[in-house]
Formats: C-alpha cells, sequence, structure tokens
C-alpha cells in the first residue's frame, strides 16, 4: 500500500475556481476508487494558482478480487430438449473463457436462465490510470473553460502545462493530450525554471517549499495571517477581519510576500467602510486599524507572489495606485453630500427599475405602503423611522459612490451614512443600511425590527415584480435569486420572531403593481413561498412528514410553522399518537373525492356512537381554539388525543357509507367537522407510519 500523487499543472487559476476545482477532483478520484475496487485510506487536496494536486495514502497496487456472478441466455435456447448444450451455450461459454461444465441454471422473475462465476479482472493502479486519467480530469468543470489547441477537444480553466502522478516513489507514465506525466513538478516562477524532480510522494510538499512554493493552502492562509498580524504590529496597529479576502489572498500566491504600505491621513476622513471597500476591491490590500481603538489608521498591507522582490519598490507603487484610488472615491463622497438623498429620491423617477415594472420612484412607492402593512400587525414599531428609510432606501443607488462598480456592494450602506451626515436621525440611517440584509446565507440579518420590516417588503416587492414578467426560478435558473430572497425573508422572520402570515401582505402588494385579483399570480408566489418553507424546515431538521403535515395547511406564516412542527414532532413519541394518525388518514380516506358535504344535522344522529363523538368534539372545539390562537399545538394536540377513544369507537360501530343518502351524507359531515378541528393545527393523515 503506496502513497499516490497526481498534479495538475497550468497558468495561473483564477482564485475562485481553486477550492471548488480541488474538493470536487478529489470527489471524482475518489468515487472513481471505489467503483474500480481500489481501496485506499483517504485523500488530500492541495492547490495553488497554478497547481491542483491530489495525494491519497495507502493506495492498494491492484483491484480488490471479487467474483462476478454472470447472466446468460434463457435455458431453453442454451440446452435441448436432451438436456445437452446448444451453441448458444457454448458461445456463452466461450465468450467469457469457460467451460459448459462451468455453468449453472438459476430461477429469475422471467425465468430460469443459464448463469457462470468468473472471477474479474484485477487491474493495477497503473493500468487503469493510463486508461481513465484522461477522463477524470476532463470531468472538472469549471465557471468558464478553455481550450489552447486547435486540435485539442480537452478542456481546462486554464492551459495545462505539466501531468505529475507517483505512485509511491515510481512515475506512471500517461499521455494527456500530448503532455506526457512523469515525476518532474515546477518550482515558482520566480524561483526556478527548471523542473524538478520528486523522488516520492512523501517529499511532494516540503521539496515544492525549498522552491517558494506552499501547496497546502491551510498553511498557506495561516503564512499570511502571521505575517500580516505582524506588519500590522510594527505601527500598533492590527488588521481589520476579512475571512473572504484572506481566502483570495491565499488563492492568488504560492509564496505570498505581505508588505506594510501607508496612505495619505487626509483620506482617513472618508467612511471606514469605503476605504477598506476600495482596498480590498482594487488592491486586494488589508486595511490596519489601530491597536486601541477600531479607527483605521493610514496603513495598509498589500499581498505579493514574489519573494525576491524589491520592497520598497513595490511598496511604492501599491501606495500610488491606492491613493488613486482613495482620491476618486473621495470626489465622489464629496459630490454626493453636497446633492443629499433628498433630491436623489425625485431622480428616481427617471429611472427605470425593471423592464415593464415602472420606475425605480414607483418601487419606493410600494416599499413605503408594504412596509407600513407589515408594521400594522406588529407591535413595538417606530412607523416615523420606518417610512422615512423606506422613502429614502433607494436613492443611493443613484449616487456617485454606488453607481461606480467598484463599490456597488455599499449599496444600502451608504445610503445609511449619507442619510445619517444629511441630518436624518441614526435610526433612519441604520435601517436603511440593514434593507438588503441578509444578503447570503452566511451574512448578518438587520438588528433593528425596522431594518427587518423594510427588508422583508424589499425582498417580497422583488419576489413579486420577478413573478410578474415571468421570471421565475426553474431547476438551477435563478436569474434574480428570487430563492435566496425568499430563504432570507423566512429567516428574519424566525430569528427576529416576527409572528406574520405573508399570503394577505403579498396579496395587498400585489395589488401595488396594480394586478387586481390575479388569481394565478397569487397561486405561483404562493406555491413558491411553499416550496420554500419546505426547504427551510428541513433544514431545521423537522422530518418531511411532519413538514407536510403543517404545509398541508397552506399558510405562509414560516414561525407558525415552525412551532406547529416542534409540537408535532415531540408529540410524536407519545404511545396513542400512531392509533391517532390512523384514524385521520381513515377519514381523509372517505373524504376524499368528495366535494360538497353539508354541515351536521344532530337530528340524523342515530347510533348513540356518532352521538358521543360528535358531542365530545363539539365539547373540545372551543378549548382547542383557544390554544391555536394562543399558538400552544401541544397543548392542541392533547385535547385532540383525547378525543381518539371516540373516534375509534365511531369507526367500530357505525357504518358510514350506508344505503340512507341523508344519513351517509350526515356522517361524511360529522367526518369533516372532525377533520376540520385537527386541521387547526396541522393535517395529521400526511404523517407515515412505519
Amino acid at each position: 500500500m503506496k502513497d499516490l500523487l497526481i498534479e495538475i499543472g497550468s497558468e495561473e487559476i483564477p482564485a475562485s475556481f481553486l477550492e471548488p476545482a480541488a474538493n470536487k477532483f478529489a470527489e471524482i478520484v475518489g468515487n472513481f476508487f471505489n467503483d474500480q475496487r481500489i481501496s485506499y485510506k483517504e485523500i488530500k487536496s492541495y492547490y495553488t494558482p497554478r497547481r491542483i494536486a491530489l495525494i491519497v495514502t495507502k493506495v492498494l497496487p491492484k483491484q480488490r478480487e471479487e467474483i462476478l456472478e454472470i447472466q446468460g441466455p434463457p435455458k431453453k435456447f442454451a440446452f435441448d430438449n436432451d438436456g445437452k448444450p446448444t451453441k448458444v451455450a457454448e458461445g456463452f461459454a466461450n465468450t467469457y473463457k469457460l467451460r459448459i461444465k462451468d455453468l449453472y441454471i438459476k430461477a429469475t422473475p422471467k425465468g430460469e436462465y443459464i448463469f457462470a462465476k468468473k472471477k474479474a479482472e484485477q487491474k493495477s493502479i497503473e493500468q487503469l490510470l493510463k486508461e481513465n486519467v484522461v477522463n477524470l480530469i476532463s470531468s472538472l468543470q469549471f465557471a468558464k473553460s478553455m481550450r489552447w489547441s486547435d486540435n485539442s477537444r480537452l478542456r481546462f480553466a486554464r492551459p495545462i502545462r505539466w501531468l505529475t502522478i507517483i505512485y509511491g516513489n515510481t512515475p506512471i507514465v500517461v499521455n494527456f493530450d500530448g503532455i506526457v506525466s512523469s515525476n518532474v513538478t515546477y518550482a515558482h516562477r520566480n524561483a526556478s525554471k527548471h523542473p524538478i524532480k520528486i523522488k516520492a510522494v512523501k517529499d511532494y510538499w516540503k521539496v515544492l517549499k525549498k522552491y517558494d512554493v506552499i501547496v497546502r493552502p491551510t498553511e498557506r492562509r495561516e503564512f499570511i495571517k502571521k505575517q500580516i498580524n505582524k506588519l500590522a504590529r510594527e505601527v500598533r496597529g492590527q488588521v481589520v477581519e476579512d475571512e473572504e479576502l484572506l481566502d483570495e489572498a491565499t488563492n492568488i500566491c504560492e509564496m505570498p510576500t505581505p508588505l506594510l504600505c501607508e496612505f495619505k491621513a487626509e483620506y482617513l476622513k472618508l467612511p471606514a467602510v469605503v476605504l477598506i471597500t476600495a482596498l480590498k476591491t482594487h488592491t486586494r490590500c488589508f486595511a490596519v486599524k489601530s491597536i486601541a481603538s477600531d479607527n483605521l489608521i493610514p496603513n495598509f498591507i498589500a499581498i505579493t507572489n514574489t519573494p525576491t522582490i524589491d520592497k520598497k519598490l513595490v511598496s511604492y507603487w501599491y501606495e500610488e495606485a491606492v491613493e488613486a484610488r482613495l482620491e476618486d472615491a473621495k470626489f465622489y463622497f464629496e459630490e454626493d453630500l453636497k446633492i443629499g438623498l433628498e433630491q436623489r429620491v425625485q431622480e428616481e423617477q427617471k429611472v427605470i427599475w425593471i423592464e415593464n415594472l415602472g420606475t425605480l420612484f414607483d418601487k419606493t412607492s410600494r416599499l413605503e405602503r408594504i412596509a407600513y402593512v407589515i408594521a400594522q400587525q406588529l407591535s413595538g414599531v417606530n412607523h416615523n423611522f420606518l417610512l422615512r428609510a423606506a422613502y429614502l432606501c433607494k436613492a443611493d443607488l443613484l449616487t456617485n459612490m454606488v453607481r461606480e462598480k467598484e463599490y456597488t456592494s455599499l449599496q444600502g450602506i451608504m445610503g445609511g451614512i449619507y442619510a445619517q451626515l444629511n441630518g436624518e436621525y441614526p435610526q433612519v440611517g441604520q435601517i436603511i443600511a440593514e434593507h438588503y440584509l441578509p444578503k447570503s446565507s452566511a451574512d448578518k440579518l438587520p438588528q433593528s425590527m425596522e431594518g427587518a420590516i423594510l427588508s422583508i417588503a424589499d425582498k417580497l416587492d422583488n419576489i413579486i415584480g420577478a413573478f410578474i414578467i415571468n421570471e421565475i426560478p426553474t431547476g438551477s435558473m435563478d436569474r434574480f435569486g428570487l430563492r435566496r430572497q425568499a430563504n432570507a425573508i423566512y429567516t428574519i422572520c424566525l430569528e427576529k420572531q416576527i409572528f406574520i402570515d405573508l399570503t394577505p401582505i403579498m396579496e395587498i402588494a400585489i395589488s401595488y403593481f396594480n394586478k387586481f385579483e390575479d388569481k394565478e399570480l397569487i397561486k405561483k408566489i404562493k406555491e413558491f413561498f411553499i416550496e420554500r418553507a419546505y426547504a427551510i424546515l428541513s433544514e431545521r431538521n423537522f422530518k418531511y412528514d411532519v413538514i407536510n403535515a403543517v404545509l398541508a395547511l397552506q399558510k405562509l406564516n414560516i414561525l407558525d410553522l415552525s412551532l406547529r412542527a416542534q409540537a408535532l414532532t415531540d408529540f410524536r413519541s407519545k404511545e396513542q399518537f400512531e392509533a391517532l394518525v390512523i384514524g385521520q388518514k381513515r377519514v381523509s380516506n372517505i373524504l376524499k373525492g368528495i366535494s360538497e358535504i353539508g354541515v351536521v344535522r344532530t337530528e340524523l344522529l342515530r347510533e348513540s356512537a356518532e352521538k358521543d363523538l360528535y358531542e365530545e368534539a363539539k365539547a373540545k372545539e372551543s378549548e382547542i381554539t383557544q390554544f391555536v390562537l394562543k399558538n400552544e399545538y401541544a397543548k392542541a394536540l392533547e385535547i385532540l388525543l383525547s378525543l381518539r377513544p371516540f373516534i375509534d369507537t365511531f369507526f367500530d360501530k357505525v357504518l358510514v357509507m350506508c344505503d340512507d343518502i341523508e344519513i351517509r351524507n350526515n356522517r361524511l359531515a360529522l367526518l369533516a367537522y372532525l377533520k376540520s378541528l385537527f386541521l387547526q393545527v396541522a393535517d395529521l393523515s400526511e404523517i407515515v407510519i412505519l
């Protein structure tokens, strides 16, 4: 059992491609080895801009032994009436190099067939790789791929320049589109142009490190982190933490070399977020703040990929580049302050939001109204702050700063800053800054209730607008990120404990697009939100049948649905729960397909079992309803459970589908009434009993 190295050497691969590609390659190779009966211990992936590599540890030299059972032709064709083998049987045996006596008859669902057992071929790891390595590498998919030769059908993120394959200390020779693999790799571009021989897999990362390549990404990341913190301390500062930037810096270097640089102190008058964004977006540099406070200091740290550089000269050019960007930002910022947000709101009337959906000003008007509708249902909301923020929240999209593509990520944030500098209440600025949150599943949520409300209103308006122009998510296509936005709405409601049903809010919001009474549109959007509710509840580890049971109510109040699902999950362990569910499944089956059901007429209740069930249900109805209104679903389920003996007796003693039509319909009405009580909590007929 030896270790295996596969390294794909290429031109510089984009930073965002590297980690996903390395992980996917490990998955592809792992699946291949499993399918091919090649045992191994683990697969470790490594990558730099110029290479994607795998080390598979303790790999068996050949396939595991396996006995295959091979199905041949039907018995009637393989042997004649005297039991002698026909040419069909002989042909089957010859194909697999077997003798006739090795064949045996076996019954199958389709009749009797000839079978034989044969030891599977045991190919060596070398043979398997020679036959399959081209397909394994070609299986890697990238957001953008390229061909680098007119004659090549192979595609990769960037042109492949070398291929290193070693098993233990033996190179495996494979021809990959004219590139012959070997035990040779290449160093950092500035360290050596000559090939480097890897004598054994165990030496791989150690040898590369001698030639200025830290091939292990975790080591490279920690190296950068340690070095930038060390440099920051030289100016009594600390690095502004940014995990995304740290990941990117890790993926653009083979041997990171951090440089401490500085800029003019006058640029510290810019908002900190503008400085940090300018440094990150334009030059991939880390901002530095005072060790004694959170205030930025006029220093930054650049990451280069050349250990032998003239640090003083390179620092100078970084400083020149950063100063140019900061000077632009200063100009945008000062010009924006002269105009203010109020004037920008009026300019929104000239800007199309989305084609066929009106202007940005139209959207602002809808946000004011939708936010107000939501706020009316909640307590402790400052309506003045909320509505002022709703009026101003889209104005920063027309500012110089946000219109520049380098700063588009600051939409909302700049609006909040400008609002406060223009004399608005700090709370208004905070609401504006928060209303885009969360922008991803990992992003933070709005902290204020007003920010949460405006975020929900904005995302709901986006979703409705997209559905109106038929931009409905299908499969992997979701051009406007509607699934993410719906998930964000639900996450805000769950985390901020916002108890609202989106259905009536959605119906009102649709009317603001002049889509009155568009029932088909409402139905589609509601189905979309129900689908998203299923996904959210699944993420919270509720079982699929419990989710189906609560979603059957067709409610779009995710907090309420979560409470119902939790009550059902807890109640499931009770001894009588299964019998209660079986009873409800029976009720649903009887009522299935019956569209018109009247009310229960007490004078038509003939049997004592149906009278007792009706009277007991009526007696409990008010109590069930009160618990449901208070969202105490566990208690409501307890009351429903107390009806179980009466339900069982009813089914034991009473024939529902009797010949008398009036009595039959009355009994169906009784079951429908009973079902309506259970549906106050959930549809128990959706629960799966194993």
